[in-house]
């Protein structure tokens, strides 16, 4: 059935995201199909063909039941259903707020709905939402919803992903099962002899799935991992090492041989960084004093040291220095590390670099930045500049970043949550990366012999 003859259903009390998430639809689908397609309420009759969003009555009419709570606001699924389709969030809708300024949520648990939206204006109109805009915009008359789709962004989903069977050398970046609102960082490099090599680890609560992923591409239900390396203290970087240092039971899983990082003064966590905080002296002891508890040797790593693991080599590029402790906050004290693959491929990772690492890299390593593959800084966020990116010339990119922040989406629109994605989407336009190259770590564990393939 084509598009272009279906209508779009709301429910009688559609609320706010609701509505512009059917409005959002229905734009999208007139650009490419050439079509406005009529908005109804699900009082009218229904008809064959139908675009039901958000919660309607249209679910009992086919005998669907979407599980809606509260915990699930971020959540959504997109499906066919004979030839209905529903597109709807499975939060369950809330009161408006009684107070409102500009840093707080429009929660009214349809956010999930207005993810789907744009979900779908990508997978099934075939939007590309870093190069389109600028360019082109698909237009297909004849274009129809896949037959048999269907799409669910789930906790129960993400928590149940497994990486691909690769034999060899391999990479994996996991992306969030739990925060699926937020980003997340945990890269894992195997070696061909089998060593493992483990990057920052991601979230406390992503540590239970990290385990299994990690039992999984090592081969063994008691990893053993070489070397662990570290970029910077925010708990989607620090939150699985950190349990390491602090859960007996889980640590009992793992065997770790070195730790490597750069934790600069307890002061300039707790007293001159702009998001001072007391806990991080303590996180910053438990992982110095990590060897008594992990077993790992900590190494304070510097600039123009070289970690070698089999066939791979990581360099580091950059460390926080105090002379711009308060400069920088607690992301710009990432270190930032390229990792060689047996001499023929490079990667570039930035962590959650932002101005004062960028300067560095730009003003006093630029000799050292080219790089074949680049894992975008701070998850697209922040002030990693289009000179950082042209030096480092990359062919592929990898994204790890969540929905709400791809969509920068803080409850009231598209593009209207600000965080530095807009910006760096206009960079990935400019610097002309291959469709092909470009991967977003949103909806499933990324996994990639090495070298990396590059198209």
């Amino acid at each position: 059935m084509k598009l272009k003859d279906y209508r779009i259903v709301v429910s009688e009390n559609a609320n706010t995201n609701e509505l512009r998430s059917a409005a959002f639809l229905r734009d999208n689908i007139r650009l490419v199909c050439g079509k406005t397609l009529e908005i109804v309420r699900d009082t009218e009759a229904p008809v064959e063909l139908e675009i039901a969003v958000g919660e309607t009555n249209r679910e009992a009419l086919d005998d669907i039941v979407f599980e809606r709570t509260d915990a699930a606001m971020w959540e959504y699924v997109m499906r066919m259903c004979g030839t209905r389709f529903y597109l709807t969030g499975l939060g369950t809708k809330r009161a408006p707020a009684e107070k409102y300024n500009a840093g707080v949520l429009y929660e009214d648990g349809s956010i999930g709905t207005s993810m789907a939206a744009y979900r779908f204006v990508e997978d099934i109109l075939g939007y590309d939402f870093i190069n389109e805009a600028y360019e082109s915009f698909p237009e297909n008359e004849e274009l129809e919803i896949p037959e048999n789709y269907a799409f669910d962004f789930t906790r129960k989903k993400l928590r149940a992903q497994e990486p691909a069977d690769i034999e060899g050398a391999a990479m994996y970046s996991m992306n969030c099962s739990e925060d699926i609102m937020w980003n997340t960082q945990s890269l894992i490099f195997r070696t061909r002899s089998g060593k493992i090599v483990v990057m920052d680890g991601g979230q406390w609560n992503e540590s239970d799935r990290f385990m299994r992923i990690l039992k999984k591409v090592s081969g063994s239900e008691k990893p053993h991992v070489t070397a662990w390396i570290f970029s910077h203290m925010h708990p989607d970087h620090w939150g699985t090492y950190d349990r390491l240092c602090r859960d007996e039971e889980f640590r009992s899983q793992i065997t770790v041989d070195n730790f490597y990082c750069n934790l600069i003064t307890k002061e300039y966590y707790t007293e001159l960084s702009c998001e001072k905080w007391a806990y991080f002296a303590e996180i910053r002891q438990r992982f110095l004093d990590s060897e008594s508890t992990v077993g790992a040797k900590v190494h304070t790593v510097e600039k123009g040291d070289v970690i070698k693991v089999d066939e791979i080599e990581i360099e580091v590029l950059h460390v926080p220095e105090m002379e711009f402790a308060r400069e920088m906050d607690i992301n710009d004290s990432s270190v930032v590390y390229k990792l060689i693959y047996d001499g023929k491929q490079s990667i570039m990772l930035l962590g959650d670099a932002e101005y004062v690492c960028d300067m560095d890299l730009v003003n006093n390593m630029a000799d050292k930045l080219k790089s074949d593959v680049v894992q975008i800084g701070h998850h697209g966020c922040g002030n990693v500049s289009r000179r950082c990116y042209e030096l480092i010339g990359a062919d592929a990119y990898i994204w790890p970043i969540g929905e709400r922040f791809w969509y920068s989406d803080n409850g009231t629109g598209l593009n209207t949550h600000n965080t530095g994605v807009i910006r760096t989407r206009d960079f990935m336009m400019q610097l002309h990366p291959k469709k092909e190259n470009v991967y977003l770590n949103i909806d499933d564990i990324l996994s990639f012999p090495l070298p990396m393939p590059i198209y």
